[in-house]
C-alpha cells in the first residue's frame, strides 16, 4: 500500500506492507460478531423474546446457507 500526499510544495509518501490474509478475516469476523450482538441486544430490547425467536430462526437458517454454498 502506497499513500502519496502533496500541498503547497510539500510531498508526504508513506509505504506499508498489507495486512496479512489471515489476520484480515479474523477482524473482519470479530467486527461481524460485534454488529450481531448488538443487533440481538436491540431485538432484545425492543422485542423481547418473540423477536429473538425470529433472530435465531433466521440465523440458523443464514448459517445452513452459508455452510451450503463451500
Amino acid at each position: 500500500m502506497k499513500i502519496r500526499l502533496e500541498r503547497n510544495g510539500t510531498v508526504f509518501e508513506f509505504e506499508r506492507q498489507p495486512m496479512k490474509e489471515g489476520r484480515f478475516r479474523v477482524l473482519c469476523l470479530l467486527g461481524a460478531g460485534v454488529v450481531y450482538a448488538g443487533m440481538v441486544g436491540a431485538v432484545a430490547a425492543l422485542c423481547g423474546l418473540p423477536g429473538l425467536f425470529v433472530i435465531a430462526v433466521a440465523s440458523v437458517l443464514l448459517f445452513a446457507i452459508g455452510k451450503g454454498m463451500d
